[in-house]
């Protein structure tokens, strides 16, 4: 199952998902946006919210794909939607890893006061 992460763009404005998804195919056509960057077209594997199992097209901008991608990876996503609101996902080249949760440091520096050396710090 996909977990997405909401996060706010603070240039936009508006919220957009992060996510991992599974990379199937990579396009070997290199296209150039409007702001003349280089990307190409890459399949990903993902399941949507209602836990449906899809593959869409993302866009992978050079400055991820250049420092290497492979198929069968998970990859970091980020999913915005335009001002017409349609979808539009991004992967990076970032891979999948076990990120650390607040859990895993429950209670680290989150305390008012300390004793240190035993005096009370605050």
């Amino acid at each position: 199952m996909t977990n997405y992460k909401e996060i706010f763009n603070e240039l936009t404005g508006e919220s957009e998902f992060e996510f991992n998804a599974t990379l199937k195919e990579i396009g070997t056509t290199v296209l150039q946006n409007s702001n003349e960057k280089d990307y190409i077209i890459v399949t990903l594997q993902f399941h949507l919210p209602d836990g449906d199992e899809v593959e869409r097209t993302a866009i992978c901008y050079a400055s991820n794909y250049e420092k290497g991608i492979e198929i069968g990876k998970d990859y970091l996503c980020n999913l915005s939607f335009d001002e017409k609101g349609n979808p539009q996902i991004r992967m990076s080249h970032l891979t999948n890893a076990k990120r650390a949760n607040l859990s895993d440091f429950e209670g680290l520096l989150q305390k008012k006061k300390q004793l240190i050396d035993e005096e009370l710090v605050m």
